[in-house]
């Protein structure tokens, strides 16, 4: 019985082709990724994990309605051969293949009902610390290279025909390997994914990284995610994360265990200052699984906007 959950084969097929059609477009030399990063005016928006992918209707009705714009779901692993999958609980992709379904069969419909709301973009952030994601990347890259036969090429794809994505963010904390890093993003443009980098240390590091990359693909990163919590916490958007056109949104934390927290109001005053400083259109904050169910995200998402209007 189809339950509206999941697209037809057919469907999928045709919204992968589109994305690799329009990519193919941008590596040819249309403007593609470098005119939508310039129509870009800012993102709020707000991370989070198992709340998002473990069925709870409240939890899909807040995000949709609070008033983020982007919704980055946490953190996609990626195993010694290839596979995908959600927090160590969440098997996403398997040999090439979208498995997703198997544990939560709604998933792909209910971000799909997120993004019909107020979010605009959904974004899978891969990499956390300690966990060699980006080391496996490496491997992988480096073994199988990102063609269409690489199980990278295949898996990312399979996420891409599943599911409503529209960019893969880079929380590298550990492995910093440009080369590897640079041919997984443009490898990710010609599925059609936009790419992001969540960085809290290391600033020559990502913004070699970034240059290299929109050298290649202009305007595929569009977006960085700075992480100014935890051990980012003395991170400036407007001071040594300067990366040209590429907009930068400060990261702010709703969690006592990732300091310095921020109430709504406190993170609005951040955000103002900052936008007063050196212009930063958005901001996103850390983490939906500590405030899903209360009124706080949308106190949030309403103060962080007025935060980087500058009003």
């Amino acid at each position: 019985m189809v339950d509206g959950c999941h697209s037809s084969a057919k469907a999928r097929r045709t919204k992968i082709l589109r994305r690799v059609t329009a990519a193919a477009l941008a590596l040819g030399g249309a403007a593609l990724f470098a005119g939508t990063a310039a129509a870009q005016t800012g993102y709020i928006g707000i991370l989070g994990g198992g709340p998002i992918y473990k069925r709870n209707l409240t939890n899909i009705s807040e995000l949709k309605k609070a008033g983020f714009t982007e919704l980055l779901v946490w953190s996609v692993e990626v195993n010694a051969a290839g596979d995908l999958n959600l927090n160590g609980e969440f098997p996403l992709t398997s040999k090439g293949k979208y498995i997703g379904a198997k544990t939560w069969p709604h998933f792909a419909h209910d971000l799909q009902s997120i993004k019909s709301g107020k979010v605009t973009r959904i974004t899978f952030s891969v990499g956390s610390s300690n966990f060699g994601d980006f080391e496996n990347i490496k491997a992988l890259v480096d073994s199988q290279g990102t063609g269409k036969k690489s199980i990278l090429y295949k898996d990312f794809a399979a996420l891409a025909a599943a599911l409503p994505v529209d960019a893969i963010d880079f929380d590298d904390e550990n492995g910093y390997d440009s080369e590897s890093t640079v041919k997984f993003a443009v490898m990710l443009g010609k599925l059609g994914y936009h790419v992001t980098i969540n960085p809290y240390i290391n600033n020559s590091y990502w913004t070699s990284v970034v240059s290299q990359i929109n050298g290649q693909v202009p305007g595929l990163v569009h977006a960085v995610h700075l992480q100014n919590f935890a051990g980012g916490s003395g991170n400036s958007p407007c001071s040594g994360w300067d990366f040209g056109d590429v907009p930068v949104f400060p990261g702010l934390s709703d969690q006592t265990s990732a300091p310095p927290f921020v109430t709504p109001a406190e993170a609005e005053a951040k955000l103002k200052s900052w936008h007063a400083q050196c212009g930063i259109t958005g901001g996103w904050l850390w983490i939906f699984d500590q405030i899903a169910g209360t009124d706080l995200p949308k106190q949030y998402a309403h103060d962080m906007t007025k935060g980087v209007s500058g009003k």
